[in-house]
């Protein structure tokens, strides 16, 4: 028999006024209790698996019935023998439960009316196995490695810099020019790290022609050009609300949205060539080239929004899109452009800010080459 332990009150009920969770609580030694204030009816989907950065076994219990926290994420501080206990918002629909430690766990789970428990076993006890049918196991796809990555280079371009600071949101202080370059300093480490060849078209606060950035690309005789930016929006009712990160690849502009983030990115270069010289250049590119930048933006928005993922909640997809951004215009390798986040963003603004946070973005976008280069 396990004693029975007084609750600390490290989250007294009043702390979830508003949101479906009513408490948090450890009922004795081995058992956790989450008591919501409406019924629930099953736990979703549940898996397990290690994560090799972080060096930590990862539980998650997902509760679709339409539960909405009304906060990011409950960080819960009890969190005796385990590492860290957190519940949040998965998407809209589904609320996470999620378990880190470093060492292996053995969890059984029941959920009763308003409340789910997690019993926590001895990993080494096969007497309390986890409840496999309802497990889904976790298994890492086989990768075929990247051969030769010394000879594939690859030119990071850190956007604006100098006189061109790019998009500024006062508020937060952030400045795009500042945040793309340690982002681009970051993916440059990771790159060179994995093997690869890797060229920056600024290490400073360097103002540098878009042209000029294309041509520094092909003079390195470049496998890949990454330009990595900042988005904004102007200041009317409710703009801090939009976040989310894109990537784009060379082409005509589909939507307006497209259209308005390339002028905005073509400000201070290509002024005079005419609409009808732009839209003729855009013409004559070679398919290959954009079947092969396509592809390299979808890889590098997939893995950056993983990446992101595991470690943050509300990380906005806004996708691939294609739009005439003029400093991709010269490079003849697939070439794509990043807008790592709205500036202006109420959630983008303040993590563009942070040092670890612009670190595993640029581990994403790292991973995002990788990827490409296994493909194809």
């Amino acid at each position: 028999m396990f004693k029975t332990v007084v609750f600390s009150l490290l989250f007294s009920i009043s702390l979830f006024a508003g949101n479906p969770v009513e408490k948090i609580e450890w009922v004795d030694d081995n058992r956790l209790t989450i008591t919501f204030k409406n019924w629930i009816k099953k736990v979703e989907k549940e898996f397990h698996f290690y994560h090799s950065e972080t060096k930590q076994h990862k539980y998650f219990y997902d509760i679709a019935d339409g539960i909405v926290l009304g906060s990011s994420k409950i960080d819960f501080k009890d969190s005796r023998f385990i590492d860290q206990i957190v519940v949040g918002q998965f998407d809209k629909d589904t609320l996470r439960v999620s378990f880190r430690n470093s060492e292996k766990l053995n969890i059984t789970r029941r959920v009763y009316q308003k409340q789910i428990s997690f019993i926590f076993g001895n990993s080494k006890d096969s007497k309390k196995p986890v409840q496999k049918k309802e497990i889904i196991k976790y298994t890492p796809p086989v990768k075929k490695s990247v051969k030769n990555r010394k000879n594939k280079v690859i030119i990071v371009d850190a956007g604006h810099g100098g006189k061109d600071g790019g998009a500024v949101c006062k508020k937060e202080k952030v400045i795009e020019k500042e945040v793309v370059l340690s982002i681009a300093r970051y993916t440059a480490e990771y790159l060179e790290n994995l093997g690869y060849t890797v060229h920056l078209t600024r290490s400073d606060d360097t103002f540098v022609k878009l042209g000029n950035r294309t041509k520094f690309a092909n003079k390195k005789n470049g496998d890949l050009f990454i330009s990595i930016h900042g988005n904004s929006l102007p200041r009317k009712k409710n703009f801090r609300k939009r976040n989310g990160i894109e990537t784009y690849f060379l082409s005509q502009a589909r939507t307006e949205r497209a259209k308005r983030v390339a002028a905005k990115e073509n400000f201070q270069d290509f002024d005079s060539m005419s609409k009808n010289g732009k839209n003729n250049y855009l013409n004559i590119l070679s398919r290959e080239k954009i079947i092969q930048s396509h592809r390299l933006a979808l890889d590098i928005q997939g893995n950056v929004i993983t990446h992101l993922r595991k470690y943050y909640y509300n990380i906005e997809d806004s996708g691939v899109r294609e739009a005439p951004f003029w400093v991709l215009v010269g490079a003849v390798m697939p070439a794509v452009l990043i807008e790592v986040g709205y500036v202006t963003g109420d959630k983008d603004g303040i993590r563009l800010k942070n040092r670890l946070y612009k670190k595993r973005l640029a581990r994403g976008i790292a991973n995002g080459v990788e990827e490409y280069f296994r493909k194809n």
